[in-house]
């Protein structure tokens, strides 16, 4: 039985009420601040929160979520109201013209083409996207991902389009052996003191290890994230235990602060 198709005959009137506010804040007598703002600058903020959604996400609690996808829709109004300033394009024709792509991309559900699995699914959207914009972007396939993405994203980004194209491991075995040869090269690099050299090799293994977290179905930034965390409450608990014998951690041993780090671990 299909899920329930949840209704909301609210939200256009929810989001004229919403610009009509935004227009209060921006008019002559509204905020300074709201008034002054520039398309970029909003365009930086929905960037900033579209990673606390999914930082929201990854709390698993359900009214934050709710609230910062709020935050979300607030700024893409904000930033429609600015490019209207520019181009009087309505809302509804930008969305309508999103659907509109979004049905063209999607010919094995409502054309005549099919796809079995997500790699048939993908290879579907990327020739039609590419026909789309026939030679427009220069420089074939890798060159529609943007190069101002954050670094890991980016990796990821070109990896998951060659890995379209078929340039793929065939598991993450090879992945792993990939692995260890780049941090055997980084080991050669920095014996060998070129520092351009261990740069690149650095590179290259950071590269090895979101290609690894691809393979594997893992976000390589949730999951770096979730140990840049835990590894901030082990090292928080490590200042306490010190605190608690009258130490500070900043004048330990090594050895003994890795005891302390051991029993952190422990405490888990």
């Amino acid at each position: 039985m299909k899920d329930e198709i949840i209704k909301d005959d609210a939200l256009s009137t929810e989001i004229a009420s919403l610009r009509e506010t935004l227009r209060t804040l921006r008019s002559p007598g509204g905020c300074p601040w709201d008034r002054e703002r520039t398309l970029d600058e909003m365009i930086s903020f929905l960037i900033d929160e579209a990673y606390e959604l999914l930082h929201a996400e990854k709390s698993g609690d359900a009214d934050h979520l709710e609230e910062e996808l709020g935050d979300v829709l607030f700024l893409i109004v904000f930033i429609h109201e600015l490019m209207l300033e520019r181009r009087k394009t309505l809302l509804s024709e930008i969305a309508a013209r999103a659907h509109e792509k979004i049905i063209r991309r999607h010919p094995h559900v409502f054309g005549n083409t099919s796809a079995g699995n997500e790699t048939e699914s993908l290879a579907e959207w990327e020739r039609i996207k590419k026909a789309e914009k026939g030679d427009a972007g220069g420089g074939g396939l890798l060159s529609s991902v943007p190069s101002n993405l954050p670094p890991l994203r980016r990796a990821f980004a070109l990896q998951k389009k060659a890995a379209g194209a078929g340039f793929d491991w065939s598991g993450y075995e090879g992945v792993i052996d990939k692995m260890h040869e780049e941090i055997e090269e980084l080991r050669h690099a920095v014996e060998s003191g070129f520092r351009m050299h261990v740069q690149e090799e650095v590179g290259d293994l950071f590269f090895t290890v979101v290609n690894l977290a691809r393979v594997l179905n893992i976000d390589c930034e949730s999951s770096l994230e979730r140990t840049s965390d835990k590894f901030r409450k082990r090292f928080g608990r490590m200042e306490s235990m010190a605190a608690a014998r009258g130490e500070d951690i900043g004048s330990m041993s090594l050895d003994e602060m890795e005891a302390l780090w051991q029993k952190s671990k422990e405490s888990e």
